[in-house]
């Protein structure tokens, strides 16, 4: 499965990439949320409507995504502290992504 990449150490991995695709993952979330809402106006024999469907299986890599960089072990990664500030953004950006999203 796709989560399989959070097993490998904090070291080998990009948390600002990682974060990235958390944060699209709350967008797919939102996206599922308003087709649902307007269900009127989608129609949901659309090719988008079935991929948004699909991508919102993956909504809890991101949480686990985030779960993994929150562990100040893995912040102690050079992979990490090479990039902070970026690193950072990202992250407070996949905990509350409303202000980025909305």
């Amino acid at each position: 499965m796709l989560d399989r990449f959070l097993s490998f150490p904090a070291e080998y991995r990009l948390a600002f990439r990682e974060l990235g695709m958390a944060i699209g993952l709350h967008a797919v979330e939102r996206i599922q949320g308003l087709m649902e809402e307007k269900a009127n106006v989608f129609d949901k024999n659309h090719p988008v409507y079935s991929q948004i469907k699909h991508l919102g299986r993956f909504a809890r890599l991101g949480e686990a995504i985030e779960k993994s960089w929150l562990d100040p072990q893995n912040r102690m990664a050079k992979t990490w502290t090479e990039h902070q500030d970026i690193n950072s953004v990202m992250l407070a950006t996949s905990l509350a992504p409303d202000g980025y999203l909305k």
